[in-house]
């Protein structure tokens, strides 16, 4: 059994487009409408917490997808249920 790992490159790959799309939004609408890249400048200010929260929520979902893999959790059905008094 090949051991269970977190997929780096799938993380990566969230990280590079949720930070590139914003950026290239503000690029192209500075190449549009010349105003000093100020627009690239804003999109990379607002992309911060985008990027933070695409990527926690990549990085939780890759946890819970090993932990599943490696200690599954228990199951929760009872099947021998001893009721008291009885």
């Amino acid at each position: 059994m090949q051991p269970e790992r977190i997929n780096i490159w799938r993380l990566s790959l969230v990280f590079v487009v949720s930070a590139a799309i914003p950026l290239l939004i503000g690029l192209g609408i500075d190449m549009l409408y010349p105003s000093s890249l100020s627009m690239l400048m804003v999109a990379g200010i607002v992309s911060i917490p985008i990027v933070a929260f695409t990527v926690s929520r990549a990085v939780l979902g890759e946890m819970r997808r090993v932990l599943d893999a490696v200690a599954p959790a228990p199951d929760t059905e009872q099947t021998d249920v001893v009721e008291p008094g009885g």
